[in-house]
């Protein structure tokens, strides 16, 4: 069945981990909302992040990427699947810039020691503040930084 949901329509297969332009919309007719897949997995490898790793990314995506990008940040959500993200950008914000925040990000926060560590992660601002795991983000991040630096040292 075809389906109208722009990662639907990706071939999981053959998918890598990477950072793709998932889907691109305007609104008002010319206002451009761009919708980026950061995939810290390949789903045909069979390898996921821990529903720990993934809450605390979350925390951390949620709050550094608006940080340094602003109100452009629209959305960041975790996939169902539990192979990545999703960030939403509205604006012209080109997506290395996207990428290279998300890279300074990965960088920045992927030395964490304690549960203080992570924006957000009380039992006032969160619905489940004890899921979450420093050692298994700490090394997502790294992993994806990594591939994020050699994504942009390819695209130059």
């Amino acid at each position: 069945m075809k389906s109208k949901v722009a990662s639907f329509s990706v071939d999981h297969t053959t998918l890598d981990s990477g950072f793709y332009l998932r889907s691109q919309y305007t609104a008002l007719g010319f206002y451009p909302i761009k919708s980026y897949d950061m995939r810290f997995k390949a789903p045909r490898a069979k390898e996921y992040l821990s529903p720990e790793a993934i809450h605390t990314i979350e925390h951390l995506m949620a709050h550094y990427l608006r940080e340094r990008l602003g109100d452009k940040v629209v959305s960041f959500a975790p996939m169902g699947c539990k192979t990545g993200f999703y960030v939403v950008v509205k604006g012209w914000t080109p997506q290395r810039r996207v990428m290279e925040e998300v890279l300074r990000v990965c960088r920045e926060q992927s030395d964490l020691k304690t549960q203080e560590d992570v924006p957000g992660l009380t039992v006032v601002q969160c619905g489940n503040p004890e899921l979450y795991n420093i050692e298994e983000s700490n090394a997502a991040l790294k992993e994806y930084g990594a591939l994020l630096e050699k994504l942009l040292s390819e695209t130059k």
